[in-house]
């Protein structure tokens, strides 16, 4: 285990240099090869930056996207992505959208998984320790406080529950994906000779909902539409 630590480190160090060199394409192999080893945010973002020098948009915005997956406070990464997305060609917008959906959505993102999960069991220890004390307290005021304490620390710990498996399942079913091909037309059944629906470009985000064989159901903005999946890649 110690020897690949020393080993990531040292490809890490040399796909830095070679991106310092403007050996871009050479650097974002040896990102590759740290990430199959041991995947963490900082080589997904270089590799993004690797992929943006090359002018391969989708690869880039993928790699943004897997970076925020595992530190979604990486403020570099998400200023890099907003980049990368306005350079997209597609500009889909879903007005169906409800703007509270987007603002929980928005709230669920701010951490990750495992931090969620951390800080639902820390207040729900919370909960606890303030209802022992509401319990067994001889003091009105510490037993309303310790009441109140307790049942706002239970809704927030439920909420960060609800969160952390909301993200789980996000991260099981792989179902977000970005487009990466240059055109893709959606058509209107898994078939080459549906009917066109719409055109998406490369480097856009799409929600897979359905798979058959190797065609998929895509969901963007208010439209949705089948394509072959090798014209995307999971994130």
């Amino acid at each position: 285990m110690k020897l690949l630590f020393i080993f990531l480190n040292i490809l890490f160090s040399q796909a830095n240099a070679q991106y310092a060199e403007g050996n871009y394409a050479e650097a974002a192999a040896q990102y590759e090869q740290v990430i199959a080893e041991q995947p963490s945010a900082e080589a997904y973002y270089n590799l993004g930056n690797a992929y943006f020098k090359q002018g391969e948009l989708a690869q880039a915005i993928l790699a943004y996207e897997r970076a925020l997956r595992i530190e979604p406070s990486y403020k570099d990464a998400k200023h890099n992505l907003l980049f990368a997305q306005s350079r997209i060609v597609d500009n889909i917008e879903d007005t169906q959208s409800f703007f509270l959906s987007n603002w929980l959505k928005a709230i669920r993102n701010a951490l990750n998984q495992q931090t969620w999960m951390i800080l639902s069991i820390a207040l729900f220890i919370c909960m606890l320790i303030g209802f022992f004390l509401f319990a067994f307290s001889q003091t009105v005021w510490v037993r309303k406080t310790a009441f109140y304490t307790s049942l706002v620390a239970l809704l927030i710990s439920l909420a960060a529950c609800i969160n952390a498996g909301s993200l789980h399942h996000r991260d099981t079913a792989r179902a977000e994906a970005i487009i990466t091909q240059g055109i893709v037309n959606a058509k209107s059944s898994p078939d080459r000779s549906g009917t066109d629906l719409f055109t998406v470009h490369e480097g856009t985000k799409v929600v897979i909902t359905e798979t058959i064989g190797d065609w998929c159901c895509i969901h963007v903005g208010n439209y949705i539409g089948w394509m072959p999946l090798a014209h995307l890649e999971r994130i």
